[in-house]
């Protein structure tokens, strides 16, 4: 059976979009007694049924759909109303007898006799008269008065810039880090200044770091030792470009102003750890900054830690005991008179004794009673695991949203401290047994190796970094970012693959 399907529009004229079977079927266009219509020709037809679909493209419309049997002039027509949402109208028409919901439209394709059947006369082809308005008005216009289109010949964009050459430079970036420090200060030659690795007053004030926009994410760039604090070669290394002490007024007035003027409206607190100098920390911090996208306010602690590996000892009691009331005192200003939406704390290796003390005492007051921090990040913590687990985690999972520890057991100072306090496991390490407690997400980070010590490796590798910047921008949990769920017993703990 050939069967030929038009489709007038009665209302608002459009384009058109239909299903046969299913099928999605191109239509064609005539002009049919000066009016545009659609048309599909369907051939060798054998189903006994048809079922069409018909999607307005162009708003709610009115659309009178014929079908004609070209094998004995057998026709149907029916009136069909199109949304303007483009919802498909489904009918199925029975070829032999219609059984259309439409009673009154309802005809037979095979209901005329052959011999009172009219000849079939295929509809004469008439070339198709645009109705679009510039046609109508060009046909009104007297060509004397038409001028070209000047504009598009005059704006042409040049052939030169279409394409974006690369850029030959990249312009390095500039992060402001806030800094507290009970470091003693050190004024330098050309009246720039810093802080050395003996205890001393507390101080506040900002760096201006210069962080190379070469560099590669993780990476730290720091000069040669023999040229530490000396080149100024900021194309390449991480260069602290100035030092500025402020008053206390001052200090938290800047970074109001910074977190103000933030998307997030937070602020993060870096505390470091064993053997860190207080430019390597403020270079730290800048580098975490730029690494993770953080648009807030960076404000680092700097304890004074000797920097050596042989000031083990003097380290562990100035981080339990020297810088523990300063810190306190940071953290509660920074929440209270910075306006800032959201607090991160930050701390890595022997650091993560003074924050969680500082916690301890933070939640035994009930500061967090009305307020919660966003991210706790502890980062390779030389911490007594079982003193963690026991008497410290428990009691400064309730003050975060979200608390993160980072293990690794290929640590090396981590491994060294556990031998130095008689082989009991720091809960920085993984070896057999790890620091898992609910409330806190457990991350074994071993499979990200980093430089031979394996300490750096929070900030050193891209996969932490970005689960870092997961966890501060999107406050995603752990299930949610890049991460593979391990469990033993009743305790979850996640790792990197």
């Amino acid at each position: 059976m050939n069967i030929q399907i038009y489709f007038e529009f009665v209302a608002r004229p459009g384009g058109l979009a239909l299903r046969i079977n299913d099928q999605i079927v191109g239509l064609k266009t005539e002009v049919i007694e000066e009016k545009k219509t659609f048309y599909y020709q369907l051939n060798g037809y054998q189903n006994s049924t048809l079922k069409i679909g018909l999607i307005s493209l162009g708003g709610e419309s009115i659309v009178n759909v014929h079908l004609v049997n070209q094998d004995n002039g057998g026709r149907f027509s029916q009136i069909w109303k199109l949304d303007d949402n483009r919802k498909e109208v489904i009918r199925v028409i029975d070829i032999r007898t219609l059984g259309n919901e439409d009673k009154e439209d309802e005809q037979y394709l095979e209901a005329t006799p052959p011999e009172d059947r009219p000849a079939y006369k295929k509809p004469v082809k008439k070339s198709f008269k645009s109705t679009l308005n510039f046609n109508k008005e060009l046909s009104k216009a007297n060509p004397a008065e038409l001028k070209p289109d000047y504009s598009y010949y005059d704006n042409q964009v040049s052939r030169e810039d279409i394409l974006t050459a690369r850029a030959d430079e990249s312009q390095n970036t500039l992060v402001e880090v806030f800094y507290a420090t009970d470091r003693k200060e050190k004024q330098k030659k050309k009246g720039r200044m810093t802080y050395t690795n003996s205890r001393g007053d507390l101080q506040l004030g900002s760096c201006i770091v210069s962080v190379p926009a070469n560099k590669k994410k993780g990476d730290l760039p720091l000069p040669p030792w023999y040229l530490f604090g000396l080149s100024s070669n900021e194309d390449k290394y991480i260069i602290i470009r100035e030092v500025n002490p402020l008053q206390a007024k001052d200090f938290f007035k800047r970074i109001t102003d910074k977190v103000q003027s933030s998307p997030e409206k937070d602020a993060f607190v870096f505390v470091h750890g064993f053997n860190v100098s207080f430019t390597e920390s403020a270079m730290r911090a800048a580098q975490i900054t730029t690494d993770i996208g953080f648009r807030g306010a960076p404000i680092i602690y700097s304890w004074p830690s000797r920097q050596s590996i042989f000031g083990y000892t003097a380290d562990e009691a100035t981080a339990t005991g020297y810088s523990a009331d300063n810190i306190i005192q940071l953290i509660k200003d920074v929440r209270t008179t910075t306006g800032a939406e959201r607090v991160h704390l930050i701390a890595h290796s022997m650091g993560n004794r003074l924050l969680t003390d500082a916690l301890k005492t933070l939640v035994a007051e009930g500061f967090n009673k009305d307020f919660l921090f966003n991210q706790i990040i502890l980062a390779a913590p030389d911490i007594d695991a079982e003193v963690f687990v026991k008497n410290i985690a428990p009691k400064i999972v309730s003050c975060s949203e979200r608390v993160t520890l980072y293990t690794s057991q290929y640590d090396k100072p981590l491994w060294f401290s556990d031998k130095l306090h008689g082989s009991i496991p720091r809960s920085g390490t993984s070896t057999n047994v790890l620091a898992v407690i609910d409330g806190m997400d457990t991350i074994d980070a071993s499979i990200e190796k980093t430089d031979f010590l394996g300490h750096g490796y929070f900030a050193e590798s891209r996969a932490l970094i970005d689960d870092i910047f997961q966890a501060v921008r999107f406050n995603k949990g752990p299930e949610d970012r890049n991460l593979r769920k391990k469990t033993s017993g009743t305790r979850v703990y996640w790792e990197f693959y």
